[in-house]
């Protein structure tokens, strides 16, 4: 079993390359960003996938997106090196939480219809999106889906942000742009 879409167009199971039905929709839409939240324990910078960490980082910054990233503190080479590209970009917030153990990614857009959020078992790697077996659910900002990902990006930006436990390690740099 592939992908199964239910009766309801703004949900949709993802049995496959979950993190890459995110960032495909991510990449491929054109629509304004107004924000993007990226939770995932492991990240790495996802060399040999469609979509690397380089090119979501260059499109923050080419798109000025205010990024919220929590994730757990770097342990390894590969996790490091993940942060040293997000260290580099100017619009992304990063935060340590070694208690992180959920995967969530919200865009919040303009319009707000054209918003979405993925949860599931994917982290934010390449191994996640090419070998192991991974489930999630994509929900678009339509329909009952609209208050599932306002409450997602809800949850990743002002309630996990900033729990105690969540340590700034590096703040946005960039000047915002106003909506």
């Amino acid at each position: 079993m592939a992908n199964y879409t239910t009766d309801c167009r703004h949900i949709r199971l993802v049995t496959e390359r979950t993190v890459e039905h995110f960032l495909q929709r991510l990449f491929l839409r054109d629509v304004p960003v107004r924000g993007l939240c990226l939770v995932s324990p492991f990240i790495n910078t996802m060399e040999g996938s469609r979509f690397t960490l380089t090119h979501l980082s260059e499109k923050i910054r080419r798109e000025r997106i205010p990024t919220y990233v929590v994730t757990r503190t770097p342990v390894e080479p590969w996790q490091e090196e993940a942060m040293v590209i997000l260290a580099k970009n100017e619009w992304v917030e990063v935060r340590y939480n070694n208690s992180v153990h959920a995967k969530v990614y919200v865009t919040a857009a303009t319009p707000e219809s054209e918003s979405f959020a993925l949860f599931g078992s994917g982290n934010l790697t390449g191994r996640s999106i090419e070998t192991n077996l991974e489930v999630g659910m994509l929900i678009v900002a339509q329909g009952q889906g609209r208050p599932l990902v306002e409450e997602l990006y809800y949850w990743a930006n002002n309630r996990l942000r900033i729990l105690e436990e969540s340590k700034l390690h590096q703040p946005i740099r960039a000047k915002r742009r106003k909506l």
